[in-house]
C-alpha cells in the first residue's frame, strides 16, 4: 500500500496537502456575529441544515429579515484544532438554539479563518432569482423550500417573466398552491391559438400573480429600487437578463 502511494504523484501531493492544511473539511457560515463552523458528518450536516432552514430559508421573505448577503466557506483543518469550535448550534436536548442563545464563543472571527478552500457569496435581496439560487441543488446550497416561500418565488417569477410557455411543472416536494388560479391562462397558452392570445394571457398572468401576492403575502420584504432601475422606469433602455425558473 505504501509503495503504491509513493509511486503516485497525485497521492503524494494529497498527503503533503493534508499535512500542510489539515485532513478534514468543514463548512463555515458567516453571520453578523462571526462565522459558525459545521463538520461534514451526520451531526454537522444536521445542524447546518436546521440552522440554514430556520435562519435563512424560512426568513428569506420576512419583512423584518435584515440579511443582505450570505457567505458560505469550505475549509480544512486538523480535528484536534477544531475541537470546541464546530456544531455549537444545538442544546443538550438536540434542539436548535435561537440565534441569540448560541454561545458567543461558538462564533469565529472571519480574520481567524485558515485554509479556506472555497467560498460562495449569495445575494439575499428578496428576488425570485436569489431565492432560487439558494435552494438550487446544483448551482446553490440546495436548501429545502418551504411551501409559502416556494409560492412567493413562483408568483414573483410570473410577475417578472410571465407564465411558463409550456405550463408550470411542480417537482416533489414543491407544489405551487395557486396552480388552479392560472389554469385558464395555462390552457390558453397551450391551445391552438396560443400565439394569437400570448401577449394578452401573459399580461393577465402577471397581473394575477401581483394580486395573489398582495392578497396572500402582503407583509414581506420588498426589493430596494436601484438608481439603474429608476432610470429604466423613466425611459432609459436596459438590457434584460433571462433566467430559468
Amino acid at each position: 500500500m505504501w509503495s503504491e502511494i509513493k509511486a503516485s504523484p497525485v497521492a503524494v501531493a494529497d498527503m503533503l496537502d493534508d499535512l500542510k492544511h489539515g485532513n478534514k473539511f468543514y463548512t463555515g457560515v458567516e453571520t453578523d456575529k462571526g462565522v459558525l463552523l459545521f463538520s461534514r458528518n451526520y451531526e454537522g450536516n444536521h445542524q447546518y441544515g436546521a440552522f440554514m432552514e430556520a435562519n435563512i430559508e424560512r426568513r428569506f421573505f420576512e419583512a423584518d429579515f435584515e440579511g443582505k448577503s450570505l457567505t458560505v466557506y469550505e475549509l480544512r483543518g486538523w480535528p484536534s484544532l477544531m475541537a470546541g469550535k464546530i456544531n455549537r448550534c444545538y442544546d443538550d436536548y438536540d434542539s436548535l438554539l435561537p440565534v441569540d442563545k448560541i454561545p458567543t464563543d461558538a462564533y469565529l472571527d472571519k480574520s481567524a479563518l485558515k485554509n479556506v478552500t472555497d467560498k460562495e457569496v449569495y445575494d439575499l435581496s428578496p428576488t425570485w432569482e436569489n431565492y432560487a439560487r439558494l435552494t438550487d441543488n446544483e448551482k446553490g446550497l440546495g436548501l429545502a423550500r418551504s411551501v409559502d416561500n416556494y409560492d412567493r418565488m413562483t408568483l414573483l417569477y410570473i410577475m417578472d417573466k410571465g407564465y411558463p410557455r409550456d405550463g408550470l411543472i411542480d417537482e416533489y416536494p414543491d407544489n405551487f398552491s395557486f396552480h388552479e388560479k392560472f389554469e385558464r391562462i395555462e390552457n390558453k397558452l397551450l391551445g391552438k391559438d396560443k400565439w394569437d392570445v400570448y401577449d394578452e394571457m401573459q399580461e393577465k398572468a402577471k397581473k394575477l400573480a401581483g394580486s395573489l401576492l398582495k392578497e396572500n403575502f402582503s407583509v414581506r420584504r420588498q426589493k430596494e429600487t436601484t438608481t439603474q432601475e429608476m432610470k429604466a422606469r423613466n425611459g432609459t433602455s436596459q438590457k434584460g437578463k433571462g433566467r430559468k425558473l
